[in-house]
């Protein structure tokens, strides 16, 4: 059986708004990349850009919370204050939302690849190398 995007979010107990929750596709990915420094990704396909894009927002302020443990930065992510807020960058033609540590250090970071696709990791190389292998997929079908 596969384990919904719901029944994962409430197995780490997060506070995702509900409305965010629901404008997901069930069916969602979790990997990891290795290389010089390992990092977890998640795919999430989308039902409603609209609600996601709202609903992550929204969520900003519990996610490092919420999933940051199934994350290689959740021993960073503690030392990240409560009250630190996403910033805006853009790279390779995306709009990335990162969340760094004192340090500088992003620890968190999503990104629509388009508006039926959500990318959650803590690495910007692995953001980019998922973009990547996700854009030549899409360019062979």
């Amino acid at each position: 059986n596969l384990l919904a995007i719901e029944d994962f979010l409430r197995i780490l107990e997060s506070d995702a708004p509900g409305s965010l929750v629901r404008s997901f596709n069930p069916i969602f990915m979790f990997g990891s990349l290795g290389g010089e420094s390992a990092s977890n990704f998640i795919i999430i396909k989308l039902v409603s850009f609209e609600n996601a894009y709202a609903g992550m927002l929204d969520w900003e302020s519990d996610i490092a919370r919420d999933i940051g443990p199934i994350f290689p930065s959740a021993e960073r992510l503690k030392n990240v204050v409560s009250l630190t807020n996403f910033q805006d960058i853009t790279a390779k033609n995306k709009d990335i939302r990162v969340l760094y540590d004192p340090d500088g250090q992003e620890v968190l970071l999503y990104s629509f690849l388009s508006n039926d696709i959500l990318i959650i990791t803590d690495n910007i190389k692995t953001l980019h190398t998922v973009i990547s292998r996700l854009t030549a997929e899409s360019l062979v079908r």
